[in-house]
């Protein structure tokens, strides 16, 4: 039997991964030799912690998350917390060289994202956008109107894992998806409006 990729993490490259990926497209027929290196949470959690370097073969962490419906596509989010529990943390083990952690959705055909509308249309997105007309705040942080898009999707990500919502959580979150110099420059923009 060959070996496919489970839910978990993983050190590959960039070329492993694709070539893992045109392996699960081909659903089991021969698609070459499995070349995705497994990794326990402990394992990954600390190579992470190590700074995410490239190995000498250019690997870095991969965390594939199966995608069986729709509901599981909207939930990545709450399914990564069982793989980094940690992660809406500001990621303190960056150094210079480290490279994100990319989460690959491996999703059958005909999974689409949740959209019963327009954006502004949701009610959770909705009473934040009417809080920040409003008040200039978005769950009561004042916020750069060229900020309040993510930010949006940053405080629902926390409220929905029961975390406060803060300038620091805000810009913690903000941390593991930007470059350094632009979550730096955001957290001291929120840092300033909020004082």
């Amino acid at each position: 039997m060959t070996e496919e990729l489970a839910e978990g993490w993983y050190l590959m490259s960039t070329a492993d991964l694709e070539h893992e990926l045109a392996r699960w497209r081909a659903q089991g027929k021969d698609g070459g030799a499995f070349r995705a290196q497994p990794l326990t949470t402990e394992q990954a959690l600390a190579f992470r912690d190590g700074g995410n370097l490239p190995d000498e073969l250019d690997r870095t962490l991969r965390l594939v998350l199966h995608v069986d419906d729709t509901q599981g596509l909207a939930n990545l989010a709450e399914r990564r917390l069982e793989f980094e529990p940690d992660y809406q943390d500001a990621p303190t083990w960056r150094r210079e060289g480290s490279r994100p952690i990319n989460v690959v959705p491996l999703r059958r055909s005909g999974i689409a994202p949740v959209s019963d509308g327009p954006w502004w249309e949701d009610a959770e997105l909705a009473a934040l956008e009417h809080e920040f007309n409003e008040r200039s705040t978005v769950g009561g942080v004042r916020v750069p109107g060229e900020y309040r898009g993510f930010v949006f999707k940053t405080i629902l990500a926390l409220r929905s894992q029961g975390r406060e919502v803060s300038t620091k959580t805000i810009s913690d979150s903000i941390a593991r998806w930007l470059p350094e110099e632009d979550a730096a420059r955001i957290a001291l923009e929120l840092n300033e409006l909020n004082q």
